[in-house]
Parts: structure tokens; sequence; C-alpha cells
């Protein structure tokens, strides 16, 4: 048995390149002392770039990518501002957008459909960077407006003349666990449903030392397709 893998995985293992890209929906989970704070809703962003395949045989590979990924998540104002002292016919909105860079590598098997066509499944870790990302926030008041945007990468806010602390600051760099599963049609044209899920804290600010820190974690949902040369 051993001899016969050794002779035919070889003979079989081939890898080719393709493109890939799509839509996502993206949000952000924030809890402060086993609080959720619950002041994110979901985002729609897109996506693409490239990936590689590797078979070792007709039913298992490696796949892996590198993708440019827009994604953030919309504010809710309502639970944004609950606690704070806003006056009365002030309106708030706002949202996070980040850019970031995915490099995924899944194990990936296939299993066949059709004459022309494969089911595949795939699974397997991400590592992210992200080299810009920026909270948008807007408000309203008496048929005037103020539009700020601060980074989510310093540890300061500066609005005009005033100062503070970035209490929604995070990490540039994030690893995670990523899954996708889709069609693939004439061995050429992908169709996929994905999803990835930071797991790393990605808070970069800690209030009182160490002993308090926001727990903020990311998740994205993607439709993609791709196509392989």
């Amino acid at each position: 048995m051993l001899l016969l893998l050794l002779t035919t995985v070889p003979s079989f293992a081939q890898f080719r390149a393709g493109v890939k890209g799509g839509g996502n929906l993206s949000n952000m989970n924030m809890t402060m002392g086993n609080v959720e704070l619950d002041i994110h809703d979901p985002w729609f962003g897109v996506h693409g770039g490239l990936m590689g395949e590797y078979m070792f045989s007709s039913i298992f590979g490696l796949q892996a990518e590198l993708n440019y990924v827009f994604c953030g998540a919309n504010i809710n104002a309502a639970r944004y501002t609950q606690g704070l002292d806003v006056p009365e016919g002030l309106s708030l909105e706002g949202y996070v957008s980040r850019h970031v860079f995915h490099l995924p590598l899944y194990l990936k098997t296939k299993f066949r459909l059709s004459e022309n066509s494969k089911l595949y499944v795939m699974g397997g870790g991400v590592a992210s960077f992200s080299p810009t990302a920026h909270q948008h926030i807007k408000q309203t008041y008496e048929g005037e407006y103020l539009k700020t945007k601060w980074s989510l990468y310093e540890p300061k806010i500066r609005i005009l003349d005033e100062e503070s602390s970035n209490v929604y600051m995070i990490q540039r760099w994030n690893v995670g666990l990523a899954a996708e599963a889709g069609v693939e049609v004439n061995d050429r044209m992908t169709v996929g449903v994905g999803f990835k899920h930071v797991l790393n804290n990605m808070s970069a600010i800690r209030y009182m030392g160490t002993i308090i820190q926001p727990e903020t974690r990311m998740w994205i949902a993607s439709l993609s397709v791709g196509y392989f040369f």
C-alpha cells in the first residue's frame, strides 16, 4: 500500500492558479467585563484576489489564497449612545471600515456530483493584516451636521482641540479560522460560500493597566466566484 501511494500520488499531483472575487457580510462583536456592548450591525463589503490549488489526488489537496477584503460594521446609534448625555434632537450614524489582506490556507476535498460538476469543501486557518481601518461618525443637530473620522490603529483621537483615548483601538495583525463549500463546474469555474472568524482578541487598548480589556472579534461571511486558468 505504501509503495502504491508513493507511486500514484506524485503522478497525479497537480497545481493550478486562478482568480476569485465576490461580496461579503461582516460584523464586529465587543464585550467589556463579560457584558456584550452590541453596538455594531452587519456591513456589506467586497473582496477579490488570487488562489492556488495543489491536489494530491482526485479527492484531497490544499488551497492557498491572497485576498483583499473591504469589510467592517455599521454602528447602531441607539446602543452606541446608550448611557450618554445626548441633547434632544441630535441624531447619529456611523460605520467602521477596514481594508484587510487575508492569507488563508485550506485542506480541500472534492466529490463528483456529475460529469461536469464537483462539490468541494475546505477548511483551515487564515492570517490577516490591515493597513488601514477607520471609524466614521456623522452627527446631525438642527439641520447642521458634523462628520468625524479617526484611525482604529492610533491610541489617541484628536478632534479639533480635544484629545481622548481611542477606546475602540484594534490590532493590525490577526489570525482565525476559515471554511468554504461550493461547486466546481467544468474543472474551471467555482461558486462558493465561505466563513471566517477571528480567534484572537483584536482589541489593542487596556483600562487600568491589564485589569480590564475589551474583547473584540470579527466574522465575515462571503459569496465568491472563482476561475482556474
